[in-house]
Parts: structure tokens; sequence; C-alpha cells
């Protein structure tokens, strides 16, 4: 027999008055004016001779039987030991049984407030089990604040090190820790958020992201994996629970492009339909997931596939619509009005490839019928028009998916062909089609008389260009001829102008200084003022001497 029964027991021979009760099918027999002694409520209830009471009181605060021990074990005078499991509920039932200062110095609900403001909210991990543990009991105390007090504690927690709501992958990761931290840092865990009841995780996560004092990709990392634990790894037996907890998934998950993985919102789209969300959680999924679908990958679009039909069939009609909404709902993003960006017109192409290479992924499933190939194939073609050049990527998904199902009769390769233009195969895809056996004879002679056309236009091109660069180069040799010919005649010109200047030259020079004239003066027959006349009348001696001598010469 423990101590606390060998007490009621000794009290209860003692003294008439005794008090049954029952908590959770636990029976308790107590003493009524030792219980009265700390309890406010129980001393008012005797006075008015109420103590039936009660039992109504503690069974509307869902009391736990081992927490209510620990109280009246409190109220004979035995040492409590309160924990971060049980102080939530021992603060619950000594606030509604009065156990303050006012009614009994040193009482229950003093110590218990002490021993959660000292030891239970300075610690993370102790806050996080209080909150967790108390989930009921908290619901009681809505006067007295108690879970804003222990929102505001761990709020402030994660903003000194924000690695408590989870850590980021390490690529990603920018946050340093404090440096008297890092000794801790292999030897201590931190508990997860993500174990807190969505009544409680809700609430504290959207006070979180209001204070902007923790960083969006650590909330984020804290939503993805609160929805990992309760949706995607959580029984199928608690679907009611999933749909709850996927709409309130929804709410917390930022707009922001990028923020948020391509895989973990198309999963989140994917249990949405299955769990019949309502619509306002689908479409802002839809939303989310058509803003980034240029980011995605094949294997994304591929978990769309799964699992939405009524028999849980895949690639169904209704995986086929999904996937078309959410690629129409992309091009609602860009408006016709504004020109097209670069950027723009690169996610186009982005989009456009992803959906061949998803087409090339599903037709090498055996399970994909020919008529969700033929609506993804319409669906790709629609998409690459006016961005792709080529349908390359179509044909290679055809021909995988005839290789896949070698069954099919010659009509129905027919229809699945459908979806290929042949003219806008590439040189090299004319001449891999061009041997293909697996592709219907007509297909065949279509992409013959293609690849000729193209042989067709290539020739004439070529011939073309080089009538061209002929026409060109004999253009360039004309006008060089008469570039030439231009600058030889202004060369000659010049030539020609200089020549004159030097014989008009000379020829003045000439008349000013007559070799004649220098000789004579030479010999002395010119004065510096004789003319021509006197030049004429020159009577030298040896003119004289000279026609002297001849006429001697005669004789």
């Amino acid at each position: 027999m423990s101590d606390l029964e060998r007490t009621n027991t000794n009290e209860n021979r003692n003294s008439t008055s005794e008090l049954h009760l029952t908590v959770k099918d636990v029976p308790f027999h107590l003493c009524k004016e030792t219980i009265a002694k700390r309890s406010a409520t129980v001393s008012s209830l005797l006075e008015r001779n109420k103590i039936d009471d009660l039992s109504s009181i503690l069974r509307d605060i869902e009391a736990d039987p081992g927490t209510f021990k620990l109280v009246v074990k409190f109220c004979h005078g035995y040492k409590v030991k309160f924990t971060s499991d049980n102080i939530v509920s021992v603060l619950c039932i000594a606030y509604y049984l009065g156990m303050n200062e006012e009614h009994s110095t040193d009482n229950l609900l003093g110590k218990a407030s002490s021993f959660l403001e000292t030891r239970v909210l300075p610690c993370w991990n102790e806050t996080v089990n209080a909150l967790r543990s108390g989930d009921k009991a908290l619901e009681k105390l809505a006067d007295f604040k108690l879970v804003d007090i222990f929102f505001d504690s761990l709020i402030q927690k994660a903003s000194y090190d924000p690695r408590l709501l989870g850590e980021l992958n390490k690529e990603n990761s920018e946050y340093r820790p404090n440096p008297r931290r890092r000794l801790f840092d292999n030897e201590w865990k931190s508990e997860d958020l993500i174990t807190l009841p969505l009544r409680f995780y809700e609430p504290l996560m959207i006070r979180a992201m209001k204070s902007r004092s923790v960083p969006v990709e650590y909330f984020v990392t804290s939503v993805c994996s609160y929805a990992k634990k309760w949706v995607f790894d959580a029984e199928e037996s608690v679907s009611g629970k999933k749909r709850e907890v996927v709409e309130a998934i929804e709410r917390l998950l930022p707009h922001k492009r990028g923020l948020i993985s391509c895989e973990f919102l198309f999963k989140t789209l994917k249990h949405s339909i299955l769990l019949e969300a309502s619509s306002e959680c689908r479409n802002g999924l839809g939303i989310r997931v058509s803003k980034q679908l240029d980011m995605a990958e094949p294997t994304d679009l591929k978990i769309l596939t799964q699992g939405y039909g009524e028999r849980g069939e895949s690639y169904s009609l209704e995986d086929i619509q999904l996937i078309r909404a959410v690629v129409t709902s992309f091009y609602s993003n860009y408006t016709d009005e504004e020109e097209d960006s670069e950027e723009d017109v690169s996610c186009f192409v982005k989009v456009a490839k992803l959906l061949e290479e998803f087409l090339l992924l599903a037709a090498s499933e055996s399970s994909l019928k020919l008529e969700a190939f033929v609506a993804l194939g319409e669906i790709t073609v629609a998409i690459s028009l006016g961005v792709l050049s080529y349908s390359d990527g179509i044909y290679r998904a055809i021909d995988v998916f005839l290789e896949r199902h070698w069954y099919l009769t010659e009509s129905e390769k027919m229809e699945a062909c459908k979806v290929l233009d042949c003219k806008k195969l590439s040189r090299e895809g004319c001449e891999e089609a061009a041997k293909n056996q697996r592709l219907p004879l007509r297909v065949v002679i279509e992409v013959l008389f293609v690849s000729q056309l193209q042989i067709r236009d290539t020739v004439a091109k070529e011939i073309k260009g080089a009538q061209e660069k002929v026409d060109e180069e004999e253009e360039i040799g004309v006008w060089s001829d008469e570039d030439e010919m231009e600058k030889m005649s202004e060369k000659l010109l010049g030539m020609e102008i200089e020549d004159h200047e030097c014989v008009v030259h000379r020829w003045k020079k000439t008349r000013k200084i007559s070799v004649w004239r220098q000789v004579k003066r030479k010999f002395g027959c010119l004065t510096t003022t004789s003319s021509s006349s006197s030049a004429d009348a020159c009577t030298c001696d040896v003119k004289n001497k000279k026609k002297k001598k001849i006429h001697r010469y005669y004789k």
C-alpha cells in the first residue's frame, strides 16, 4: 500500500467527511477537508453543500487520472515532481480547482507556473513537448492565454536558430550557426514541430510567417515535412484527417515561384484531388504548379497520372484532363497584349520539351492506352506549335509506343501516328523514320516524300546561294575595274597637269635667260642697257674679221 493510500485510509477512519470520485474509470477516496484546504473550488462546494458537482468539474476538464493523483498527493503534503509531460495538465486542474495563492500560500498553481517559466519555456524541446502533451488541457486554459505564451517562446527561439524548424539541403542552406552552439550541433537533437497536432501547428506557423523573423526557406521546409508525415506517409484509414491537413498545407504554402520543389507541389495536388479537398485548395495548388511548370521534370508530371480514375488506373481520361488544365493555367500567366520577352520564350521552349520528354516516358509504359497516348500527343503538338522547329521528339515517342505495343493493328498504328507532322521532321529524323519498320507503310511513304522535298529545297537553296555568290563576285569585279580605270584617269590627268606646268615653266625660263645672249654677254657684245636694235648693229671685230676672211677666201 502506498503512502497516499495509507494516509487516505487513516483519515477516512477518523473523519466522516469522505469524498468518492471516479476519474476516467479510476476510483479515488478523498478527505473533503484535506482537499478543501488547498482548493478554493472544493471549499466553496462544501459550503454550499454541492460537493457532488466536483465530479462533473473534473469530467469537463478531462482530467487525467495520473495527473489528478499528483494533485491529491500535493494536497496531502507530499512532494510532487513536475515534467514537461504533465505540467499543462497540472496547471489546468490547479486552475479549475482554485489552488492559488489567495486561498493558500505556497499553493500548487504558483509552483506549477514557476516550473513552467523557469524550466520549460527556456528550452525548445521542453516547450514543444509540453505543448504537444497538453493538447486537450490547453483548450480549457484559453482565458489563461497559455497557448500564446508557448507560441511566442517557440518563434523567438526559431528566429535565433532557424534550423530548429528543420534542416535545409546542404546546397541551399545559407544559415551559419552561432559559434557558441557549434560544439553542441552533433550532440543535440531538437524536438520537431511536425509532431504537434494541426490545431496548434497551423496557427503557430501563421504567426511565425507574420512575424517575418524566420527565413521563409526554413518555414517551407517545416510545412513540407508536416505534409509528408501526416499526408504522404500516413495511413489510408485517416482520410478525413488527411484532407484537413492538405487544406491547411495549401493555406500555409507561399506563392513565390521556386521556393517549393515541383515534386512536392505535384504530390500535394495529387492528394488534394484524391482526398476530395475543397475547390479552393485544389485551385490554389494548381496555380502554384502552373507558375513553375517550366522548372518541372517529366517524373513530376507522371505523379499526376497515378490512380485518379474510378478504378485507380493510371493515365485515365481524368489524368489527361488534369495535365491539360495545368498546361492551360501555365499559359494563362502570359497575356497576349505584351510582347514575349526572351525569358518568356525560354519558358515556352522548356515546357514544350518537357511535354515531349513526358510523352516519351509515358509511351514506354505498357499500361498506357492508345486513346491516352493520342490525347497526350495532341497536347504536346499544341504546345510545341510555333515554339519548336522540329517534331523529332514526338516521332521518338511514337516509335517507343509502337515498340512497347507491338500487337497494335495497322489502323491503330495509323491512329497513333496521326499526331506526327512529317513535314517538321529534321533530315536525320526523316532518314531514321524512312528505315523504321514499325511505322505504317503510308507514314513511311509520306516521310520519303517529305525527304525528297527537303533534298529538292536544299539543292535549290544551294544553287541559289551559289548564283548569288557569283553575281556578287561579278558585281564586285565590275566595280573594281571601274575603280581602277577611274584611278588611272585621275593619275594621267595629274601627270598632264604636271607636264604642262613644266613646259610653261621652261618656256618662261628660256625667254628670260637666252643661251645666245649669255654667250654674247660673255664676249662683251652686250651691255646692260643694250636692246635688240643694238644687237643687230653689233660691229665687233670678230664679226668683221669673219666676213673679211670669207671674202679673202673667195678671192
